[in-house]
C-alpha cells in the first residue's frame, strides 16, 4: 500500500519536472539573440546599380550581417536565416562579385560562377566602415572600377 505522504512526493516531483519543462520549452521559443537594428541601402559602381554582390557587415564582436543586392543595386542585412539586420555599433564593410558554380541539383537552377569584379579595396582590403545605430538604418555605397 502507498502511503499518502509518498504519493504527495511523487505528485511534487512530477509537477516539478513538468514545470522545468514549460520554462525550457518557453525560454527556446521567439528569437532569441542581440537586439537588432535594420539595415538596407543600395551599391552602385560608376553609377550604375551592382545586381548580385555580397554585402558583409562585420561588427568588432559577434555575428556579421550580409544581403545580396537585386537588380536594382538594393540590399537588406540578414543576421540569420529568420531574423533580419545588424547589431548596432561600428562594422567593417565587404562588398564581393565572386561566386562559385553553384546549384543544378533536382530542380535547383544553376547558378554560373562568377570573377571578382571590384577592386580588393572593398573586400579583401576593404577601406568600406559603416556605424549602425539603434531603428532603422539606410546604407548606400558608391562604389568606382578604379
Amino acid at each position: 500500500m502507498i502511503s499518502c505522504s509518498s504519493l504527495r512526493a511523487r505528485s511534487l516531483a512530477q509537477f516539478a519536472v513538468a514545470m522545468l519543462c514549460t520554462i525550457t520549452l518557453i525560454g527556446c521559443g521567439g528569437s532569441s539573440g542581440p537586439s537588432l537594428s535594420s539595415v538596407s541601402g543600395t551599391v552602385t559602381l560608376d553609377g550604375k546599380p551592382l545586381e548580385g554582390a555580397t554585402v558583409t557587415f562585420i561588427p568588432a564582436e559577434g555575428r556579421s550581417s550580409s544581403g545580396v543586392t537585386d537588380a536594382s543595386g538594393n540590399y537588406t542585412l540578414k543576421y540569420s536565416a529568420d531574423r533580419d539586420g545588424a547589431v548596432s555599433g561600428q562594422h567593417q564593410v565587404t562588398i564581393t562579385t565572386e561566386r562559385a558554380l553553384s546549384g543544378g541539383e533536382g530542380d535547383q537552377p544553376l547558378v554560373e560562377a562568377r570573377e571578382e569584379l571590384l577592386p580588393a579595396k572593398y573586400h579583401a582590403e576593404t577601406e568600406l566602415t559603416a556605424d549602425v545605430s539603434a531603428g532603422s538604418n539606410t546604407k548606400n555605397f558608391e562604389l568606382t572600377s578604379e
